[in-house]
């Protein structure tokens, strides 16, 4: 056991836990030690494994989600099958939880070491199996994240494939003239389209769409659909190793408001500053309303309306500082460095003045000009603003056809309809899906800089992944079928939220009955969820070391009662 630096030792008698440990059946050797996770503790632990010739290993101390794969490298190094160690979180689970109950702590502690050693006792080897890596990537959207993110990966020599639905490349780039910072984001879109065409490692399909997809980690299978006009649609097969979903966002245009012709979005006033300076010239006064909900969607915080909306206001008030602008908000959203612009726009005269939800703002049309109501939280009264425009903030909304997607990837979507993260700290880049993995506004609204991070991001995980060619390995934890007791129900294949399991009709797999036809579940694909597991109504699957005699597990008290009779030599380390 681990004692952390005091850490879990202030709060679990560990001296105690490893003097009761050292009496149970099947236990070798119990040891406490003050770093395991230190170079020291590691080595330590690889030469009691092969000094003493030990089979299983159980580590009492951190998290199995920081540290597991440090101490399956360990154990791996030592001889030992990686899935013959088992981790036990005392930190997390009892001392951070029960910092005060010092007593009851302990007691806990030592039931989570005693099921982890009958668990560790009933495991069995697991090995993976070995795959090619198949050396090329497929990005997903040709914007700013996409060719970010496919120029990372082709220079560092590997193909990639960028699939554009529509005819152009460049994404939001195309309609965005300046950002709150000053400088012109179509001079980087250029710079971005010149070098993915003259990259000999880049191929761009545009006016092209995902129409069919196959395949595991390593060796994906895609179908590209390419429509041009005047021609007959082509379709075609390319195969990958990776895949980067970097579909981006738009901005919503659903709004009765924008039924009225002086009430238009954020993004068309800014095309209408660069393109028609002469109208903003004219302008006597601007209402800019926040937070307007496109029809139909559930409201959420798109992140950067907020900004573009000061970069607006402040261009107005440079050009045309007798011009009165006044901002219509429920909350300020400029964190980080960009509460400057904030500032800068109240120091030179923007308005802000504060609506909630019980009493929006309301637009009506008087002549060419149109008259904003809204209640002033301040003086308790409505007050009528007139206004020769009123731009919009419209919810940023998932691309078109992100649903499609996602079902065709078997990835997750938020809540919001943008695609879904594995783990928001640990994972941000990864799907559940190994291989792919996602990145910019296909996650969710995110500014030009937060996009090239989060693009170099998802190549740095995909080239960890293709790097690898011909030690690329998958399976481990999987759920395996017994043809032998599945009866072809089909629940697998309703409940595995992968889609992975299906039933494979041929004479090799036979289910009860003879039937003709038994579930099958790839283990290059299986994630080891183990919903199939539950749900299988006639037991017949089973997730490799998580079976039902190491989850059930008889006499906890007693230890000895479900011990295997072979000998064991585990040492658990306190």
């Amino acid at each position: 056991a681990c004692t952390c630096g005091g850490t879990i030792s202030e709060t679990i008698d560990v001296s105690q836990l490893a003097e009761q440990a050292s009496h149970w059946p099947g236990v070798f050797s119990s040891e406490v030690m003050e770093f395991a996770c230190f170079p020291e503790g590691v080595d330590y632990i690889r030469e009691q494994i092969q000094a003493r010739g030990l089979n299983r290993v159980v580590i009492a101390g951190c998290s199995n989600r920081t540290h597991d794969s440090l101490f399956q490298r360990t154990v791996r190094q030592a001889g030992l099958n990686p899935y013959l160690a088992e981790l036990v979180n005392l930190r997390e689970q009892c001392t951070q939880v029960h910092r005060w109950q010092a007593e009851r702590a302990s007691q806990k502690a030592q039931e989570l070491v005693r099921i982890a050693v009958g668990r560790v006792s009933l495991a069995q080897p697991v090995y993976k199996q070995q795959h090619q890596c198949f050396p090329s990537a497929l990005v997903i959207g040709g914007g700013l994240t996409g060719m970010t993110a496919a120029l990372a990966i082709a220079d560092s020599g590997y193909e990639v494939a960028i699939v554009e639905r529509t005819a152009l490349l460049g994404g939001n780039l195309q309609d965005m003239y300046y950002v709150a910072e000053g400088f012109n984001p179509r001079i980087l879109g250029r710079d971005l389209i010149n070098r993915v065409r003259a990259h000999l490692h880049v191929t761009a399909y545009t006016n092209t769409e995902i129409v069919n997809h196959q395949g595991h980690i390593g060796s994906y299978q895609t179908e590209l659909e390419t429509r041009l006009p005047g021609r007959d649609a082509e379709r075609f097969t390319i195969e990958n190793g990776v895949i980067i979903v970097a579909t981006g966002a738009y901005e919503a245009h659903k709004h009765h408001w924008l039924e009225i012709p002086q009430v238009i979005t954020q993004r068309e006033l800014e095309d209408q500053v660069i393109h028609q300076p002469e109208k903003i010239a004219a302008f006597e006064d601007v209402v800019m309303i926040q937070c307007v909900q496109a029809e139909g969607v559930p409201f959420y915080c798109s992140r950067v309306c907020c900004t573009n909306t000061l970069k607006n206001a402040i261009r107005i008030k440079l050009f045309n500082p007798s011009c009165r602008v006044t901002v219509l908000y429920k909350n300020v959203v400029t964190y980080g460095f960009r509460e400057k612009h904030f500032t800068e726009a109240r120091r030179l005269g923007v308005i802000f003045l504060r609506y909630t939800d019980d009493e929006p703002p309301e637009i009506i049309p008087a002549g060419d000009r149109v008259m904003v109501r809204v209640r002033d939280l301040t003086l308790n009264r409505w007050l009528e603003l007139p206004a020769d425009a009123v731009p919009l903030s419209m919810s940023i909304l998932p691309s078109d056809g992100t649903a499609e997607l996602a079902k065709m990837l078997r990835v997750p979507l938020s809540s919001e309809g943008f695609f879904d993260e594995a783990q928001l700290k640990l994972r941000p880049m990864d799907f559940m899906r190994e291989g792919i993995f996602l990145a910019g506004m296909a996650h969710y609204p995110k500014f030009i800089e937060e996009s090239i991070s989060h693009a170099l991001a998802a190549a740095g995980r995909a080239l960890t992944i293709l790097s690898q060619r011909d030690a690329l390995f998958t399976g481990g934890i999987v759920a395996v079928v017994d043809p032998d007791k599945c009866v072809g129900c089909l629940t697998c294949t309703r409940t595995c939220p992968f889609q992975i399991p299906q039933v494979i009709q041929d004479d090799d797999r036979v289910g009860v009955g003879g039937l003709g036809g038994a579930a099958y579940i790839d283990p290059a694909q299986c994630q080891g969820c183990g919903t199939c597991t539950g749900e299988c109504p006639a037991n017949a699957i089973q997730l490799v070391n998580y079976t039902d005699d190491q989850m059930m597990l008889r006499d906890i008290g007693g230890l000895g009662a479900w011990l295997p009779s072979r000998e064991l030599r585990v040492e658990v380390g306190v």
